[in-house]
């Protein structure tokens, strides 16, 4: 055999929804966490409302999305990529709005 056959591997694995799903997720919610921030250090004292709102909808995707890449990462016959970026990205998602959490919770002291 020479170096210019070509070698074919054929594979019955796909793409999982699941993690596909989990990807959006995690984007969505990677996303609504940097233009929050964004804009509450624009207007310093002056937050909406609507931002707590946008904080516990984003967790919640971050939450499902996470839920979701687990359950991708255990299907049979798969490739691993997108189950692994979509849990990836919605636990870096988890662990940043759970400082801005806590930051809140706290608060910040400046000596």
């Amino acid at each position: 055999m020479s170096i210019f056959e070509k070698r074919y591997i054929f594979t019955s694995n796909r793409h999982s929804k699941r993690g596909m799903m989990a990807l959006i997720f995690g984007m969505m919610s990677l996303i609504s966490f940097f233009l929050a921030t964004t804009i509450s250090i624009r207007n310093p004292g002056e937050m909406i409302s609507r931002m707590g709102g946008v904080g516990l909808l984003a967790m919640i995707l971050a939450l499902t999305g996470l839920i979701l890449g687990i359950l991708a990462l255990q299907e049979d016959d798969v490739f691993p990529m997108m189950p692994r970026a979509g849990f990836a990205v919605s636990l870096i998602s988890i662990v940043l709005w759970g400082c801005v959490i806590y930051i809140g919770i706290v608060g910040i002291t400046y000596n």
